[in-house]
């Protein structure tokens, strides 16, 4: 069974169900930061696509295939995401050969611009890239 949040289907749209699931990528984030979250999600697609989304990233594994990745890869991951585990981002790094792990500091599955790790997130980019 595929688990979706309340408000994606349509069947409940109440601002708290639906800010309940914005946390889970911004848990650092306002109550307006989430609110933002929403509107966007919700003007980027309709709510059954949405559940289509959250159906098909749940069945998503790679783990067969990640060894054939043969150019540089860099994988960074907030170190304390609730969103999605970071040692789902270091069982990646461990299937892809070469590949760079880098954890950063925070909590949020979407780093903002607004937080101390974007400048590191940034930093690693600009390293990677001029490589």
């Amino acid at each position: 069974m595929i688990w979706t949040w309340p408000g994606w289907d349509g069947s409940t749209r109440t601002p708290g169900s639906l800010r309940v699931f914005a946390s889970q990528f911004l848990p650092e984030g306002t109550p307006q930061d989430w609110d933002d979250f929403t509107a966007f999600q919700r003007q980027r697609t309709s709510p059954a696509n949405g559940v289509r989304f959250l159906e098909e990233f749940a069945r998503i594994d790679v783990s067969d295939i990640a060894h054939r990745v043969a150019c540089p890869t860099l994988i960074i991951h907030s170190r304390e995401d609730e969103r999605v585990p970071a040692s789902q981002a270091g069982e990646l790094a461990s299937l892809i050969p070469d590949s760079r792990l880098v954890l950063l500091k925070s909590r949020n599955h979407l780093l903002t611009a607004f937080e101390p790790a974007w400048d590191e997130f940034l930093s690693h980019i600009d390293a990677f890239l001029a490589e």
